[in-house]
């Protein structure tokens, strides 16, 4: 029998390069660009938008099943753009971040909510205790090691109320694992490797979507990275040149967005080389 391919391997990552990553010592990252990841493109306030439009659009379904009066955890939740969201959807909804930059910009963001509210603590060992309806996860699982993975989705398993759900949303790879070292550490999984070790926390019932808005701007990024190597005449940052491309390509989004990665894949070229999938977790009882 061959062995599987894809069978996780014990992956790890620095912690600490995670941390300094996203712990601007300067102050001047804009927090809701790099909760995003767009401050590395020069991409437009819009392009966010977009994203976080469709991705909404993507898992709605899902969100009508969890019902207005629901509690929501978001684990990791950034510069608060999902906290907001649930805060105008559900009854009350509670984000950890244990980034003291995006912290302010989370709390800044939902003040006017009285739903919401945000407090700094790293969701493996500051979790509230629950229960909750539904835990989100928006780009965590990605900079955790395997043994962390499995850790932290048994501790959010036992914080669900009977019948709650966990939603993930993570960038993923095709086949297998990407790990990247250096300065900004990352690991990529392909969606069958989160399903190994969601059975490994225990947790069999795995629905995962597709995540197009994350496409459209992974696309938008593919083509700044062109630009810059095959431009580079031009300036390597630019807000203007940025808005450009998303411009351009919002302009042609049936070609841009959906034509070309239908074509390219056909012809066994990946693009946009990175996926995103949402996860949705139902633990058994």
């Amino acid at each position: 029998m061959a062995p599987d391919l894809e069978q996780p391997a014990g992956t790890q990552i620095d912690d600490e390069a995670v941390r300094r990553y996203f712990e601007d010592p300067s102050g001047t990252a804009d927090p809701a660009a790099m909760s995003m990841m767009t401050h590395e493109f020069d991409l437009p306030s819009k392009a966010v938008e977009y994203r976080l439009a469709r991705e909404v659009d993507t898992i709605s379904s899902w969100l009508d099943d969890i019902g207005e009066s629901g509690s929501v955890l978001d684990v990791g939740c950034g510069a608060g753009a999902w906290v907001e969201i649930f805060a105008n959807r559900f009854q009350s909804v509670v984000g950890v971040e244990r980034s003291p930059q995006m912290v302010a910009a989370a709390q800044e963001r939902v003040a006017h909510l009285p739903n919401a509210r945000v407090y700094q603590g790293d969701g493996r060992q500051d979790l509230l205790e629950g229960p909750f309806d539904f835990i989100f996860l928006g780009g965590l699982m990605m900079y955790l090691g395997d043994a962390d993975v499995v850790e932290l989705l048994q501790a959010l398993k036992s914080r669900l109320s009977e019948g709650g759900v966990i939603i993930l949303r993570e960038s993923t790879v095709r086949k297998g694992v990407l790990a990247l070292k250096g300065e900004y550490q990352v690991i990529y999984r392909s969606v069958n490797v989160y399903r190994q070790l969601c059975e490994q926390a225990g947790i069999t019932e795995v629905e995962p979507r597709g995540n197009s808005g994350y496409a459209s701007m992974a696309i938008a990024e593919e083509f700044v990275r062109i630009r810059r190597k095959w431009l580079s005449f031009l300036p390597k940052e630019s807000l203007l040149l940025g808005s450009l491309t998303w411009a351009v390509l919002r302009a042609a989004a049936p070609v841009s967005f959906w034509a070309l990665p239908q074509i390219l894949n056909r012809l066994h070229i990946p693009w946009p080389k990175l996926q995103n999938h949402f996860f949705r977790l139902r633990p058994s009882s």
